[in-house]
Protein backbone atom coordinates (compact mmCIF):
# COMPACT_ATOMS: atom_id res chain seq x y z
CA UNK A 1 0.00 0.00 0.00
CA UNK A 2 1.55 3.31 -1.11
CA UNK A 3 1.99 5.76 1.57
CA UNK A 4 -0.38 8.71 2.06
CA UNK A 5 1.00 11.76 1.56
CA UNK A 6 0.05 14.95 4.13
CA UNK A 7 -0.78 18.64 3.54
CA UNK A 8 0.17 20.91 6.40
CA UNK A 9 2.10 23.89 6.96
CA UNK A 10 5.78 24.85 7.45
CA UNK A 11 8.04 27.86 7.97
CA UNK A 12 10.27 28.37 4.78
CA UNK A 13 12.78 28.34 7.11
CA UNK A 14 12.36 24.67 7.35
CA UNK A 15 12.81 23.58 3.92
CA UNK A 16 15.97 22.80 2.03
CA UNK A 17 16.36 23.13 -1.68
CA UNK A 18 17.06 20.04 -3.55
CA UNK A 19 20.51 19.68 -4.82
CA UNK A 20 19.58 17.49 -8.30
CA UNK A 21 17.33 19.89 -9.50
CA UNK A 22 18.65 20.48 -12.66
CA UNK A 23 17.53 24.39 -12.94
CA UNK A 24 19.96 26.40 -11.05
CA UNK A 25 19.63 29.73 -12.19
CA UNK A 26 17.33 31.72 -10.63
CA UNK A 27 16.94 35.09 -12.09
CA UNK A 28 15.76 37.80 -10.22
CA UNK A 29 13.75 39.63 -13.14
CA UNK A 30 11.88 36.42 -13.61
CA UNK A 31 10.98 36.40 -10.19
CA UNK A 32 9.64 39.28 -9.42
CA UNK A 33 6.38 39.04 -11.47
CA UNK A 34 5.57 35.48 -9.12
CA UNK A 35 6.70 37.36 -6.08
CA UNK A 36 3.81 40.03 -6.74
CA UNK A 37 1.32 37.17 -7.41
CA UNK A 38 2.02 35.70 -4.38
CA UNK A 39 1.84 38.98 -2.34
CA UNK A 40 -1.53 39.43 -4.04
CA UNK A 41 -3.61 35.82 -3.47
CA UNK A 42 -0.60 33.75 -1.70
CA UNK A 43 0.42 30.46 -2.68
CA UNK A 44 -2.25 28.64 -4.11
CA UNK A 45 -0.45 25.66 -5.65
CA UNK A 46 1.46 23.76 -1.90
CA UNK A 47 4.88 22.95 -2.58
CA UNK A 48 6.06 19.02 -2.65
CA UNK A 49 8.53 18.04 -0.38
CA UNK A 50 10.23 14.62 1.65
CA UNK A 51 11.13 14.59 4.72
CA UNK A 52 15.06 13.46 5.33
CA UNK A 53 16.62 13.43 9.01
CA UNK A 54 14.15 16.18 10.47
CA UNK A 55 14.24 18.38 7.45
CA UNK A 56 11.99 18.80 4.07
CA UNK A 57 13.66 18.60 0.93
CA UNK A 58 12.07 20.42 -2.03
CA UNK A 59 10.50 18.26 -5.17
CA UNK A 60 8.51 20.79 -6.70
CA UNK A 61 7.85 24.44 -5.94
CA UNK A 62 11.83 26.33 -5.51
CA UNK A 63 10.75 29.70 -7.21
CA UNK A 64 7.69 29.56 -4.87
CA UNK A 65 9.92 28.41 -2.11
CA UNK A 66 12.48 31.46 -2.84
CA UNK A 67 9.90 34.27 -3.21
CA UNK A 68 8.28 33.24 0.55
CA UNK A 69 11.68 33.61 1.49
CA UNK A 70 12.15 36.91 0.19
CA UNK A 71 8.28 38.46 1.06
CA UNK A 72 9.36 37.27 4.95
CA UNK A 73 6.39 34.87 4.75
CA UNK A 74 5.92 32.87 8.27
CA UNK A 75 4.90 29.44 6.56
CA UNK A 76 3.64 28.01 3.41
CA UNK A 77 1.65 25.11 2.37
CA UNK A 78 3.46 21.74 1.33
CA UNK A 79 2.33 18.11 0.92
CA UNK A 80 5.29 15.55 2.23
CA UNK A 81 6.04 12.77 0.13
CA UNK A 82 7.45 9.29 0.36
CA UNK A 83 10.98 9.55 -0.05
CA UNK A 84 12.60 9.07 -3.12
CA UNK A 85 16.54 6.48 -4.12
CA UNK A 86 18.80 8.83 -5.45
CA UNK A 87 17.76 8.07 -8.91
CA UNK A 88 14.26 8.44 -8.68
CA UNK A 89 14.62 11.79 -6.84
CA UNK A 90 16.28 13.02 -10.01
CA UNK A 91 14.46 11.37 -12.42
CA UNK A 92 11.25 13.23 -10.35
CA UNK A 93 13.16 16.32 -11.01
CA UNK A 94 12.92 15.85 -15.02
CA UNK A 95 9.32 14.91 -15.06
CA UNK A 96 8.08 17.54 -12.47
CA UNK A 97 10.06 20.44 -14.12
CA UNK A 98 11.22 19.38 -17.81
CA UNK A 99 7.61 20.26 -19.20
CA UNK A 100 7.20 23.07 -17.68
CA UNK A 101 10.31 25.72 -18.17
CA UNK A 102 13.40 25.39 -20.39
CA UNK A 103 16.09 24.48 -18.17
CA UNK A 104 19.62 26.28 -18.97
CA UNK A 105 21.63 23.60 -21.16
CA UNK A 106 24.80 23.56 -18.80
CA UNK A 107 22.79 22.54 -15.75
CA UNK A 108 20.51 19.92 -17.63
CA UNK A 109 23.35 18.59 -19.23
CA UNK A 110 25.37 17.89 -16.00
CA UNK A 111 21.90 16.34 -14.12
CA UNK A 112 21.79 14.44 -17.25
CA UNK A 113 25.32 13.07 -16.72
CA UNK A 114 24.43 11.91 -13.29
CA UNK A 115 21.12 10.00 -14.34
CA UNK A 116 23.69 7.94 -16.38
CA UNK A 117 26.37 7.56 -13.72
CA UNK A 118 23.35 6.49 -11.52
CA UNK A 119 21.46 4.15 -14.04
CA UNK A 120 25.02 2.65 -14.47
CA UNK A 121 25.60 1.91 -10.34
CA UNK A 122 21.86 1.00 -9.50
CA UNK A 123 21.07 -1.27 -12.73
CA UNK A 124 24.75 -2.12 -13.83
CA UNK A 125 23.87 -0.80 -18.17
CA UNK A 126 25.13 1.90 -20.16
CA UNK A 127 22.19 4.11 -21.49
CA UNK A 128 21.84 4.46 -25.20
CA UNK A 129 20.97 8.09 -25.85
CA UNK A 130 17.49 6.74 -27.05
CA UNK A 131 17.14 5.11 -23.36
CA UNK A 132 18.22 8.63 -21.97
CA UNK A 133 15.97 10.37 -23.73
CA UNK A 134 13.09 8.03 -22.84
CA UNK A 135 14.07 8.03 -19.12
CA UNK A 136 14.50 11.78 -18.42
CA UNK A 137 11.92 13.13 -21.45
CA UNK A 138 14.43 15.08 -22.75
CA UNK A 139 14.84 14.90 -26.82
CA UNK A 140 18.10 12.96 -28.20
CA UNK A 141 18.72 16.31 -29.80
CA UNK A 142 19.07 18.20 -26.62
CA UNK A 143 21.17 15.22 -25.32
CA UNK A 144 23.25 15.25 -28.09
CA UNK A 145 23.79 19.63 -27.27
CA UNK A 146 24.16 18.81 -23.75
CA UNK A 147 27.14 16.65 -24.64
CA UNK A 148 28.54 19.20 -26.59
CA UNK A 149 28.44 21.36 -24.16
CA UNK A 150 30.52 19.21 -21.26
CA UNK A 151 32.87 18.65 -23.90
CA UNK A 152 34.20 21.99 -23.81
CA UNK A 153 37.23 22.74 -22.08
CA UNK A 154 36.66 23.89 -18.15
CA UNK A 155 37.28 28.07 -18.98
CA UNK A 156 34.12 27.70 -21.16
CA UNK A 157 32.12 26.10 -19.26
CA UNK A 158 32.72 28.93 -16.52
CA UNK A 159 32.22 31.80 -19.14
CA UNK A 160 28.47 30.01 -19.67
CA UNK A 161 27.75 29.54 -15.47
CA UNK A 162 29.00 33.01 -15.38
CA UNK A 163 26.47 34.23 -18.30
CA UNK A 164 23.71 32.49 -17.32
CA UNK A 165 23.31 34.42 -14.15
CA UNK A 166 22.20 37.66 -16.31
CA UNK A 167 19.00 38.38 -18.01
CA UNK A 168 18.40 36.35 -21.11
CA UNK A 169 18.54 39.80 -23.36
CA UNK A 170 22.23 40.73 -21.72
CA UNK A 171 23.82 37.37 -22.34
CA UNK A 172 26.43 37.59 -24.82
CA UNK A 173 28.33 34.42 -24.67
CA UNK A 174 25.36 31.86 -24.82
CA UNK A 175 24.98 27.96 -24.77
CA UNK A 176 24.01 28.22 -28.37
CA UNK A 177 27.11 30.70 -29.62
CA UNK A 178 29.34 27.53 -28.05
CA UNK A 179 27.37 24.85 -30.07
CA UNK A 180 27.00 26.99 -33.06
CA UNK A 181 31.14 27.38 -32.96
CA UNK A 182 31.35 23.05 -32.16
CA UNK A 183 29.15 22.36 -35.19
CA UNK A 184 31.70 24.49 -37.65
CA UNK A 185 34.44 22.72 -35.87
CA UNK A 186 32.94 19.57 -36.42
CA UNK A 187 32.27 20.27 -39.89
CA UNK A 188 35.54 21.47 -40.86
CA UNK A 189 36.78 18.23 -39.03
CA UNK A 190 34.75 15.89 -41.26
CA UNK A 191 35.57 18.02 -44.81
CA UNK A 192 39.03 19.58 -44.53
CA UNK A 193 41.20 16.89 -41.96
CA UNK A 194 43.97 18.80 -42.83
CA UNK A 195 43.18 22.11 -41.05
CA UNK A 196 43.00 19.89 -38.30
CA UNK A 197 46.61 18.85 -38.68
CA UNK A 198 47.75 22.47 -38.53
CA UNK A 199 45.33 23.79 -36.02
CA UNK A 200 44.62 21.60 -33.15
CA UNK A 201 40.94 21.63 -32.48
CA UNK A 202 40.92 23.71 -29.10
CA UNK A 203 42.73 26.13 -30.98
CA UNK A 204 40.37 26.72 -33.43
CA UNK A 205 37.64 27.20 -30.60
CA UNK A 206 40.28 29.72 -29.00
CA UNK A 207 40.56 31.15 -32.39
CA UNK A 208 36.68 31.65 -33.05
CA UNK A 209 35.77 32.47 -29.67
CA UNK A 210 38.13 35.31 -29.43
CA UNK A 211 37.34 36.76 -32.84
CA UNK A 212 33.73 36.54 -31.79
CA UNK A 213 34.80 38.42 -27.95
CA UNK A 214 37.03 40.92 -29.90
CA UNK A 215 33.88 42.41 -32.52
CA UNK A 216 35.42 40.85 -35.28
CA UNK A 217 32.35 38.45 -35.34
CA UNK A 218 29.31 40.06 -34.16
CA UNK A 219 26.65 37.05 -35.12
CA UNK A 220 27.04 33.56 -33.92
CA UNK A 221 24.89 32.14 -36.45
CA UNK A 222 27.44 33.59 -38.72
CA UNK A 223 29.93 30.76 -37.82
CA UNK A 224 27.54 28.47 -39.86
CA UNK A 225 29.12 30.13 -42.96
CA UNK A 226 32.38 28.21 -41.79
CA UNK A 227 30.69 24.97 -42.60
CA UNK A 228 29.34 25.93 -45.93
CA UNK A 229 33.21 27.12 -46.53
CA UNK A 230 34.70 23.37 -45.24
CA UNK A 231 32.25 21.94 -48.04
CA UNK A 232 33.18 24.08 -50.69
CA UNK A 233 34.56 21.09 -52.60
CA UNK A 234 30.54 19.99 -52.77
CA UNK A 235 29.34 22.95 -54.62
CA UNK A 236 32.43 22.72 -57.00
CA UNK A 237 35.59 24.90 -55.40
CA UNK A 238 38.80 23.77 -55.73
CA UNK A 239 39.90 21.61 -52.75
CA UNK A 240 42.84 23.92 -52.21
CA UNK A 241 41.35 27.42 -52.56
CA UNK A 242 39.03 26.29 -49.66
CA UNK A 243 41.68 24.77 -47.56
CA UNK A 244 43.78 28.41 -48.11
CA UNK A 245 40.93 30.15 -47.51
CA UNK A 246 40.06 28.58 -44.18
CA UNK A 247 43.94 28.27 -43.29
CA UNK A 248 43.79 32.23 -43.88
CA UNK A 249 40.74 32.72 -41.37
CA UNK A 250 42.68 31.02 -38.54
CA UNK A 251 45.72 32.52 -38.89
CA UNK A 252 44.48 36.44 -39.33
CA UNK A 253 42.95 37.85 -36.69
CA UNK A 254 40.86 40.98 -38.46
CA UNK A 255 39.96 38.56 -41.35
CA UNK A 256 36.19 37.74 -40.98
CA UNK A 257 34.00 34.90 -41.84
CA UNK A 258 31.76 37.13 -44.52
CA UNK A 259 35.30 37.66 -45.99
CA UNK A 260 36.31 34.50 -46.27
CA UNK A 261 33.34 33.07 -47.45
CA UNK A 262 32.67 36.00 -50.25
CA UNK A 263 36.70 35.06 -51.12
CA UNK A 264 35.83 31.18 -51.98
CA UNK A 265 32.36 30.17 -52.06
CA UNK A 266 29.89 32.42 -52.04
CA UNK A 267 29.29 32.70 -56.33
CA UNK A 268 29.17 29.18 -56.05
CA UNK A 269 26.49 28.37 -53.20
CA UNK A 270 24.36 31.54 -55.20
CA UNK A 271 24.55 30.20 -58.33
CA UNK A 272 23.38 26.63 -56.67
CA UNK A 273 20.80 28.69 -55.27
CA UNK A 274 19.99 30.41 -58.92
CA UNK A 275 19.61 26.66 -60.17
CA UNK A 276 17.26 25.53 -57.70
CA UNK A 277 14.69 28.37 -58.40
CA UNK A 278 15.29 27.64 -62.30
CA UNK A 279 14.34 24.34 -61.87
CA UNK A 280 11.26 25.08 -59.97
CA UNK A 281 10.32 27.80 -62.49
CA UNK A 282 10.79 25.22 -65.55
CA UNK A 283 8.57 22.56 -63.42
CA UNK A 284 5.62 25.31 -63.23
CA UNK A 285 6.10 26.45 -67.15
CA UNK A 286 5.95 22.39 -68.02
CA UNK A 287 2.94 22.44 -66.20
CA UNK A 288 1.18 25.38 -67.39
CA UNK A 289 -0.81 25.23 -70.63
CA UNK A 290 -1.53 28.62 -71.34
CA UNK A 291 -1.24 32.30 -69.98
CA UNK A 292 -3.50 34.03 -72.26
CA UNK A 293 -5.66 35.13 -68.71
CA UNK A 294 -3.38 36.29 -66.47
CA UNK A 295 -1.50 39.59 -67.99
CA UNK A 296 0.69 40.25 -65.31
CA UNK A 297 2.44 35.98 -65.50
CA UNK A 298 3.04 37.47 -69.40
CA UNK A 299 4.75 40.17 -69.04
CA UNK A 300 7.38 38.59 -66.22
CA UNK A 301 7.64 35.64 -68.98
CA UNK A 302 8.61 37.90 -71.80
CA UNK A 303 10.67 39.66 -69.22
CA UNK A 304 12.31 36.36 -68.53
CA UNK A 305 12.85 35.55 -72.23
CA UNK A 306 14.50 38.60 -72.93
CA UNK A 307 16.92 38.15 -70.46
CA UNK A 308 17.98 34.18 -71.27
CA UNK A 309 18.41 35.38 -75.18
CA UNK A 310 20.29 38.13 -73.71
CA UNK A 311 22.82 35.40 -71.65
CA UNK A 312 22.26 32.91 -74.07
CA UNK A 313 23.66 35.08 -76.97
Amino acid sequence: MAEKKKLTHVSPDSIHKNPDNPRVIFREDELDALMRSIEQVGIQVPLSVYEKRGKYILIDGERRWRCSKKLGLLEIPIIVEPEPSPLNNLLMMFNIHNVRIQWDLIALAIKIAKVKELVGKERNVELSKKELADLTGVTQTTITRCEDILSLPKKYQEIIWKEIEKPKGEQKYTEDLFLEIKKSIRTVENYLPEVIEEFPVKEILDIFYTKYETGVESNRVRFRDISKIARGELVGIPRQKVLRTLLKYLKTPKYTIEEAYNDSVADAYSERSAEKKFSDVLDFLMNTKSVDEDEDLRKVLLSIKKEINRLLD
